[in-house]
């Protein structure tokens, strides 16, 4: 009987350490990241109503999410909010921030996502023509609020109208509400690629963007590891065309 005992007592102890092992890997794969996204015509759209997250993203940044080992819950947001929301809670991310010296410390960063160039588009039927940023200087400029170009455009001494979407601007600038609308190529390349597409032509170019995945200042290190890892893993796919190296 002593000896049935104490073989019972070790099947106990295997059998509650593979209790453990289970839960461990049970938590593990319920484990979610929050994807904070700005609308981008084409990549991500939300519904007004439901606030469900649609476009060709969605597919590509579940599957990074897979090869993460994470679930991955989209949410629909603005720069200024996104920027708030991702430093604050745990396990989210921005999709598509730009990587810059004063938001360096904000955040971890796995990428590059994107690379694109930085934009401003007028009306097709404006006729005038700018030469470079002084030339500006005196007209209406809209702009996402809290942007990289928001703030290039700040640096230039220019004023800027920004708000919360480029889709804003781009109302505003058809209503001719703005002269010129600051913006990237990679949104561009949607908002044109539709059947009704407002007529326009790029004025000058800023620059370029670069756009990472920003995350929680806390996020996991082998979480991180496995993001940059599953970027890796899209971009030789060919998901992230505008990666060049």
């Amino acid at each position: 009987m002593k000896v049935l005992r104490m073989r019972l007592g070790n099947w106990g102890g295997a059998l509650s350490m593979l209790l453990l092992l289970v839960g461990s890997v049970a938590a593990a794969r319920a484990e979610t990241l929050t994807l904070l996204v700005m609308e981008t015509p084409g990549l991500f759209v939300s519904h007004p109503k439901t606030r469900v997250v649609e476009g060709r993203g969605v597919p590509v940044f579940t599957r990074l999410g897979a090869l993460a080992g994470v679930d991955v819950r989209f949410e629909p947001s603005v720069t200024a909010r996104a920027m708030r929301d991702a430093e604050q809670h745990p396990n989210t991310c921005i999709v598509g921030l730009a990587r810059t010296p004063e938001r360096e410390a904000h955040f971890k960063w796995a990428g590059l996502l994107a690379r694109s160039r930085l934009v401003l588009m007028a009306r097709a039927t404006d006729p005038r023509r700018w030469a470079d940023l002084q030339a500006l200087r005196g007209l209406r400029i809209g702009a996402i609020r809290q942007s990289v170009v928001a703030g290039r455009l700040h640096a230039a001494g220019l004023p800027v109208e920004e708000v919360a979407s480029d889709a804003i601007s781009l109302r505003m600038l058809m209503a001719e509400r703005i002269d010129l609308w600051a913006t990237s190529d990679l949104t561009l390349r949607y908002e044109l690629a539709r059947p009704d597409a407002p007529r326009l032509r790029e004025a000058l170019e800023l620059g370029v963007l670069e756009s990472f995945l920003a995350c929680h200042p806390q996020l996991d290190e082998a979480l991180l590891a496995r993001l940059n890892a599953a970027l890796a893993q899209l971009v030789r796919e060919g998901q992230f065309s505008t990666v060049k190296p």
